[in-house]
Order: structure tokens, then C-alpha cells, then sequence
């Protein structure tokens, strides 16, 4: 009776272990442990001055060619409404867009890495221009 509740215990560990090792799981913590490595790209919520929608970005530590967009919320998606020039891992820059005279929209920045695509974005504004 003993040994076959430890059999059962043991066997519930063992399939939790499985589990834990399948290809998803190991592909997860692969992508986990590559960003630990490299210091994350950020975006700061955009603000307004005047008639400026101002974005900001950091594109991290990891190697590769980065943008800053401003975008603004549309019934289909995120329409890109100003880009910033290339950077490099290491690198932030700020963009504008002059948003006189379109209405009340939602914006976001984000972060945009070639190959790669969006690969962070900030909180979201609303604001009338």
C-alpha cells in the first residue's frame, strides 16, 4: 500500500516535469531568456503640445535597426501617422506629428525592429486636435 501511493506521487511528478519540458515550454523560456539578455525596448505614452502628438522609444539593447512610430487608433487597426528616422540597439529618439484639424483620436508610440516588426508599444492617449 505505501509503495504504491509513492509509485502514484512519483508518477504524478514525473508527468508534471513532462509537462513542463514540452517544445512550447522550452520554446518559451528560449524567447524568455533571450530578452532577459538584451535590455527591452520601451515606449512612452505619447502627450500633446500645441498641435503636436510627441511619441517617444527606446529600442533596447539587442542588435538590429529600430523605428519610433506615432500612431493613431482607426476601425481597421493602427494607422502610422509619423515614423522616426533608423537607430541602433542602445538608442531613443522622440517623433512628432501634427495632428491639426483631424478630430478626437486615440495614439499610441511604438517600437519597431526590422525583421521583427512591432515589438513594443506604450499606454494609449485620446485627445482632440
Amino acid at each position: 500500500m505505501f509503495s504504491r501511493k509513492i509509485g502514484r506521487r512519483t508518477a504524478v511528478v514525473v508527468a508534471l516535469v513532462g509537462l513542463a519540458m514540452s517544445p512550447a515550454a522550452v520554446a518559451n523560456a528560449q524567447t524568455a531568456s533571450a530578452a532577459l539578455a538584451c535590455g527591452g525596448p520601451t515606449a512612452k505614452t505619447p502627450w500633446k503640445v500645441g498641435t503636436n502628438i510627441w511619441g517617444e522609444g527606446f529600442a533596447g539593447s539587442c542588435a538590429g535597426d529600430y523605428r519610433i512610430f506615432v500612431e493613431r487608433s482607426r476601425y481597421y487597426g493602427w494607422e502610422t501617422m509619423a515614423a522616426s528616422q533608423w537607430i541602433k540597439a542602445n538608442e531613443g529618439t522622440v517623433v512628432t506629428y501634427n495632428c491639426s484639424g483631424t478630430g478626437t483620436h486615440t495614439f499610441r508610440s511604438a517600437v519597431w525592429k526590422s525583421g521583427t516588426g512591432i515589438i513594443k508599444t506604450s499606454g494609449t492617449f485620446r485627445t482632440s486636435c
